[in-house]
């Protein structure tokens, strides 16, 4: 199998409440600290929040966001 390599888009959360280990097999839980920040992929965002161990703490993001360095886009007014 070859390694996927496409950008996934992440969910910043917010944990608070320790999640169990065995809670979610296919993802590894044990390094979330209660009131720690965490960007995420969305399926694991999206387990954590409905289970309740964690709440949406931003927007989504996706990697290649962090390198966007334009500003934001403002409409141009119309002259009278």
């Amino acid at each position: 199998m070859t390694p996927n390599h496409t950008p996934e888009v992440v969910l910043r959360i917010r944990i608070i409440a320790v999640p169990r280990q065995d809670a979610f097999d296919e993802f590894d839980v044990h390094g979330f600290r209660v009131g720690q920040t965490y960007e995420v992929p969305v399926r694991l965002a999206s387990l954590l929040v409905i289970s309740g161990y964690a709440e949406t703490a931003g927007v989504f993001a996706s990697p290649a966001g962090a390198a966007d360095f334009s500003g934001p886009r403002f409409p141009k007014r119309r002259k009278s």
